[in-house]
């Protein structure tokens, strides 16, 4: 009987810091979606996650790690939106005019999703790292098949990625056009010279 209470008081401790963990990161995240990167501090993560700064610490060394942190539940989320096309659509650039069109539409639909993309994309991290190099790998196969004119993924995944961000920038600031997902993503293959796919046709 000893044994299992031991093992249930181990699970439940397990459980909370788990939850304070993930607290933790969505304050994060709501602090970076909100403010600059100079505002972004170990006290105010640790006053919005209501967590003593102690806490703080037995979870993350420091706020870099906690910025990466958040960058992989970003990450995620992109994964969950993108996801179907990598499994269904085979073909390079409607798998590029997919994660385009669906994840601007993600950013009018959830403008603190689209503030944290923007605020993230200031600096390095694994989250960016990924999304280019899927991006890259894309592009690399629709070059391979000659359904592109530019001819370096690097830049055009630089292309493609400047685009979508500008046009993210946009949303936030004034309220998005109909058929904005389709007119941008119509530019963002003209500017790599790849063929011009509505999203309804995908």
């Amino acid at each position: 009987m000893a044994k299992i209470n031991l093992e249930r008081r181990a699970k439940i401790g397990r459980e909370r810091r788990a939850k304070t963990r993930a607290q933790i990161i969505e304050a994060g995240a709501m602090l970076l979606a909100e403010g600059s990167l100079k505002a972004f501090t170990v006290d105010a993560v640790a006053e919005a996650a209501g967590v003593a700064k102690g806490t703080f610490y037995y979870h993350f060394q420091n706020i870099e790690e906690l910025v990466a942190a958040v960058s992989v539940q970003l990450g995620q989320s992109f994964d969950d939106v993108l996801t179907p096309a990598r499994t269904e659509l085979r073909d390079p650039i409607a798998r590029l005019s997919f994660a385009f069109t669906q994840s601007l539409e993600k950013a009018i639909s959830d403008t603190g999703w689209a503030r944290l993309v923007v605020q993230t994309s200031k600096t390095p991290n694994e989250f960016g790292r990924s999304v280019r190099d899927n991006l890259k790998a894309e592009i690399a196969e629709a070059i391979a098949q000659g359904r592109v004119t530019v001819q370096d993924p690097e830049l055009a995944a630089d292309i493609f990625v400047g685009i979508w961000l500008q046009v993210t920038r946009g949303i936030l600031e004034r309220v998005a056009p109909p058929e904005l997902s389709n007119q941008a993503l119509e530019a963002a293959l003209r500017a790599i010279g790849g063929a011009q796919l509505k999203s309804r046709s995908l």
